[in-house]
């Protein structure tokens, strides 16, 4: 759908894409303060709130509250990253998945994600639909899963698994914070 706005005397045309979002894809007004809550949760989980609400001029519950906030609105979640070697997950692989020309994308990632171990699936363009990334303990466990549990989810079609050699450091920083 297209919407007509006029700018400078010139015609532009706008896509209006922002409506037919679902909310979780939605953009949220960001102000200063929630940026730079942002970029210090980025750096460090368990910052102290004090130093940033002097730095702003306001009280720690003022930070605590737009934390709250950024969370109710979808905006972040706290999360635990943890390295899957310390814990004796060691096999993980990254799993390309083509869908049946009839199945339903959300009831497949949604079977996909009830099966531990199912890390995030991301819906691509390509040779695959998806792409599953998996952790466990061992190559047994990864049959298992594969034989027990994948193949027997409606609406695939097809997988191929591309097992890890090694993990390298995860981070995750978004550019568009700062």
């Amino acid at each position: 759908m297209e919407n007509r706005n006029k700018k400078d005397g010139n015609d532009v045309f706008k896509i209006r894409f922002e409506e037919d979002l679902p909310e979780h894809k939605a953009q949220v007004d960001l102000d200063d303060l929630d940026r730079d809550i942002l970029q210090m949760l980025l750096r460090d989980m368990f910052f102290p709130y004090s130093d940033l609400a002097e730095k702003w001029g306001v009280t720690g519950a003022t930070i605590r509250n737009r934390i709250k906030r950024l969370k109710a609105l979808g905006v972040m979640d706290g999360i635990l990253v943890m390295n899957p070697y310390k814990i004796g997950y060691t096999t993980f692989a990254i799993i390309g998945i083509r869908l049946e020309a009839e199945a339903d994308y959300s009831e497949v990632a949604s079977a996909l994600l009830s099966i531990a171990g199912v890390t995030n699936i991301i819906m691509v363009t390509g040779r695959y639909d998806f792409f599953v990334h998996y952790v466990c303990r061992n190559t047994e466990e990864y049959r298992r899963f594969l034989t027990d549990e994948l193949r027997k989810i409606p609406g695939i079609s097809a997988h191929e698994s591309y097992v890890g050699l090694e993990l390298y450091e995860r981070k995750f920083e978004v550019g568009v914070i700062g």
